[in-house]
């Protein structure tokens, strides 16, 4: 079983109850196919970077949860069809949760970072003029 996110955005013009019942539709996909809900987070209204289907706002849902890659499919198939849902992701989760550090361009401290010695291995056998 592998860990995953799905981020989904709907549309600001539907009804909080019809939201709340979508969500749990999606979450219903999850757990009917043996997946393990590990948290749902709700950023709530926000402005689109460009026009979606005519929409400029939308409301952003996260839902992390860990479970077969045959689930991916069900997820895609039920949020396509949905006219409420403006945008929907799911990506493989690497394990390593996301932060604001993440976004500062530093490698991690797990990460390798060059060093001189590597980059002039790299150059044996070019001669230099």
């Amino acid at each position: 079983m592998r860990s995953y996110e799905t981020a989904i955005i709907w549309s600001a013009s539907i009804p909080e109850g019809d939201l709340e019942t979508e969500l749990n539709s999606v979450l219903d996909i999850i757990s009917g196919a043996d997946g393990t809900l590990a948290g749902t987070e709700k950023w709530g209204r926000r402005m689109l970077a460009y026009p979606i289907s005519k929409q400029t706002e939308g409301i952003y849902h996260f839902i992390k949860w860990t479970g077969d890659p045959g689930i991916i499919p069900a997820i895609n198939k039920y949020l396509r069809i949905r006219e409420g849902c403006l945008r929907h992701l799911t990506l493989r989760s690497d394990g390593h949760p996301a932060d604001a550090s993440d976004l500062s361009g530093q490698p991690r401290s797990e990460e390798i970072a060059w060093t001189e010695d590597d980059d002039s291995d790299s150059n044996e056998g070019e001669s230099e003029e």
